[in-house]
């Protein structure tokens, strides 16, 4: 029993690990991004286009990562709003409104055909979303590791 519990927790530092890593890469993305003078169309869409794929990579690490560390707790959470209300009572959430609109916001990269919509949750990522995720990977790294 002892070596499967030791398997699962190198898993979740792994996963941890993944997680911290796609977040700066993220943020060195968005400095990148921010230091740009006077960008033409093209490098402006190949940087929201690069911010909101590796927010969605983070994203999705950020709730399996919360499946993980509550299945070693013994809770079995397989969905991402169900993790975020769990995260969110145990004190690793503050604001579950963000984490709500992450979500969704998330839900919506796939589906969007809108530039304006594109551009707003750009904006979220790099002026909301990225703190709420560093913010929850600080609290979480010091139950996992």
């Amino acid at each position: 029993m002892m070596g499967i519990l030791d398997k699962y927790e190198e898993s979740i530092k792994l996963t941890y690990n993944y997680a911290y890593r796609m977040l700066v890469h993220l943020k060195n993305i968005i400095d990148n991004f921010n230091s740009i003078q006077d960008p033409d169309d093209i490098t402006m869409e190949v940087y929201r286009d690069s911010i909101i794929k590796k927010y969605e990579t983070l994203e999705d690490l950020t709730w399996k990562l919360l499946s993980k560390v509550f299945k070693a707790s013994g809770l079995e959470i397989n969905n991402p709003r169900e993790c975020y209300k769990q995260a969110f009572k145990e004190g690793l959430i503050n604001d579950i409104e963000i984490w709500n609109d992450i979500l969704l916001s998330r839900n919506s990269t796939a589906h969007i055909y809108d530039e304006e919509d594109y551009e707003e949750i750009k904006n979220k990522i790099i002026n909301d979303y990225t703190c709420a995720i560093e913010d929850l990977l600080s609290k979480l790294s010091k139950v996992v590791m």
